[in-house]
């Protein structure tokens, strides 16, 4: 688990990947993951690659709480 420090440096950035993810929201690699496949998750792709946007990371968390992911 991340601190509180390290948390506000990580979302100063605009995006994360699947390892931050999971440090940030204290999961998982592999659940991080399953959460980037789900339809609505603020996922951008880059080619390849699936950046999450932080700016939007909160207010999905907070409109899925309760569920089981």
């Amino acid at each position: 688990m991340m601190n509180i420090e390290d948390y506000k440096a990580k979302i100063s950035k605009k995006t994360c990947n699947a390892k931050e993810l999971a440090e940030i929201i204290g999961i998982s690699e592999a659940k991080a993951r399953q959460l980037m496949r789900i339809q609505g998750f603020p996922v951008l792709r880059i080619g390849r690659n699936k950046r999450v946007l932080l700016s939007c990371l909160d207010k999905w968390l907070e409109e899925h709480i309760g569920e089981v992911l």
